[in-house]
């Protein structure tokens, strides 16, 4: 065996010794460098410091649109006699004209509907829906025609107007209405009843807020529910 002088020996523990604090002192640096990173990580994933955005509306298309009109099972059970409930694709303007909406809507609008309601007495319920591609578009565009003070206060809806529906005479049926916007939709709720007819005062409003919950819940995806009875 060939025997390696002393000094050598000791020169070479030396060395090693020396490669082993150094490995020593590099990996501590990383460990130290390491630890605010991994702290970061858990400060941006903790609960509460990091909130995901809000989901985007949806634009209502005509079957949105459509499933957003109240149906006989959610209007007041004074109107038992539903009409005619239905959407269109705006293919036709000639279409949404006819169905009252001004000429700069229907221009712009994607989808339109109606639903009619009755008792075939002394009552008559019509719900007009205008859908547009944006908010910004449903905004610019919403036109009042009564008071701010006709809706109460904390109405339903982004922005909403109620208006008088005048009667020729004395003998024609009476009306109110209510017209609000929620998102990119326009709802116009109109509600005629023959003079002499018990009316409760808070009707109008409920409809209103069930109207506007209905387009909520299609903007968010879910089946519209909600109702007025």
């Amino acid at each position: 065996m060939t025997r390696v002088p002393r000094s050598r020996t000791v020169r070479l523990a030396a060395y090693a010794s020396a490669i082993a604090l150094t490995a020593a002192m590099g990996t501590g640096c990383g460990a130290q460098e390491a630890t605010p990173s991994s702290s970061t990580d858990q400060k941006a994933t903790s609960p509460g410091e990091a909130r995901a955005s809000e989901p985007a509306q949806r634009v209502l298309n005509t079957p949105l649109l459509e499933a957003a009109l109240p149906n006989q099972f959610t209007v007041p059970t004074d109107f038992d006699q539903p009409r005619d409930r239905r959407a269109w694709d705006n293919y036709d303007t000639t279409i949404c004209q006819s169905e009252r909406w001004p000429d700069s809507w229907c221009a712009q609008a994607i989808a339109f509907g109606r639903a009619g309601f009755t008792n075939l007495e002394d009552q008559e319920l019509s719900i007009r829906l205008i859908s547009f591609g944006d908010a910004a578009t449903a905004t610019r565009l919403f036109q009042g025609e009564g008071t701010p003070d006709e809706v109460g206060e904390n109405p339903p809806g982004d922005q909403i107007d109620g208006f008088e529906i005048e009667a020729p005479d004395e003998l024609s049926w009476r009306g109110k209405g209510i017209t609000v916007r929620q998102g990119a939709v326009v709802a116009k709720i109109e509600y005629t009843w023959e003079p002499g007819t018990a009316i409760p005062s808070d009707r109008l409003m409920s409809l209103a807020d069930m109207v506007v919950q209905r387009i909520q819940q299609a903007q968010a995806g879910k089946p519209p529910t909600a109702s007025a009875r």
